[in-house]
């Protein structure tokens, strides 16, 4: 596997993909991207990256408006689109999956591979979670704010294996740090515990900064307990996370620049949310272990009836 270089196709080539699919690059592998709303500027230019940790260019091998344009099979099919409903993303990327390609399913939320699981049940399936600020500005331009690091693992539960190996060991090249852990479900459910408080109440709260919902005494303990509802869930589905988990996410988050979240710049952009990986599967398995969760549960009310109206406003 080493011998030759790795060929990597970025399914949903916006801020994360572009970024650690720009990282990889670097490092040596032959990457490609799909993308499609700056499709003919990353097709002239390639993408150009403003980032915290040096502005560099990248330019892949193929831009592609579909995997079907690939026109090849790729060792890696890393897939960093939002987790939104309607499309299957697996039938959009199976053109480009062979039997020894690997899925590098990039994404927030849980239970976010198992369709991947479904549709292609003898390939292996890696899932990581990205701790970073980056967003994109349009045609082919990338902000990078801060952070950048992964913690990345087999799906559902193994150390790792030789291509992930050789992943981690390519982000090294480029100065990523990528983690390679041995329970990625466990990690999913860690960094909910930051996600479904600040995302959604960054929208909610009329447009807020994490600097401005951990400055606010009344956000912040609105934060709190969505923390303490998310760890309840999680150890009912047999993750107990750390018992200071809420504190230690509300002292990072006061001492990390503030930036706006990505949910927030969904919003402002008029784009679809993050709902229902977020938050909805949350509720699901609440659900299943009857796990009472009030504050989730409202804010999904709230956070829905505001993706609903996006979606009529942009019919």
């Amino acid at each position: 596997m080493n011998e030759k270089k790795l060929k990597i196709l970025v399914f949903g080539a916006g801020g994360v993909g572009a970024y650690f699919g720009g990282r990889l690059a670097q490092a040596g592998a032959e990457v490609s991207t799909v993308c499609r709303s700056d499709y003919e500027s990353v097709r002239k230019f390639g993408y150009r990256i403003g980032s915290a940790a040096g502005d560099f260019e990248f330019f892949p091998v193929k831009v592609c408006h579909s995997a079907a344009d690939y026109h090849d099979a790729a060792d890696v099919v890393m897939v960093t689109t939002k987790v939104l409903p309607g499309a299957s993303v697996p039938e959009l990327i199976r053109p480009a999956v062979s039997k020894n390609t690997s899925i590098f399913i990039i994404q927030n939320g849980i239970d976010v591979e198992e369709e991947f699981a479904t549709a292609f049940p003898g390939n292996e399936i890696i899932s990581a979670i990205a701790y970073i600020g980056v967003f994109r500005e349009g045609d082919g331009r990338i902000t990078h704010t801060g952070a950048g690091r992964l913690r990345a693992g087999i799906y559902p539960e193994s150390k790792a294996s030789p291509r992930l190996e050789q992943l981690a060991e390519l982000f090294k090249k480029s100065n990523v740090e990528c983690e390679i852990v041995s329970d990625i479900i466990r990690v999913r459910w860690e960094k909910l515990v930051w996600n479904v408080p600040f995302n959604p109440v960054s929208v909610l709260a009329g447009g807020v900064d994490t600097q401005e919902m951990v400055n606010n005494p009344e956000l912040e303990q609105l934060c709190r307990n969505l923390m303490h509802e998310v760890c309840a869930v999680a150890k009912a589905c047999g993750k107990e996370l750390a018992h200071d988990a809420a504190e230690k996410n509300i002292n990072y988050t006061r001492t990390f620049p503030s930036y706006k979240t990505s949910m927030l710049l969904d919003y402002e952009n008029g784009r679809p949310l993050e709902v229902d990986a977020i938050l909805g599967n949350v509720i699901r398995n609440a659900d299943v272990h009857n796990v009472p969760i009030p504050h989730i549960r409202a804010i999904h009310a709230l956070l829905s009836s505001i993706d609903r109206n996006l979606n009529i406003r942009n019919l």
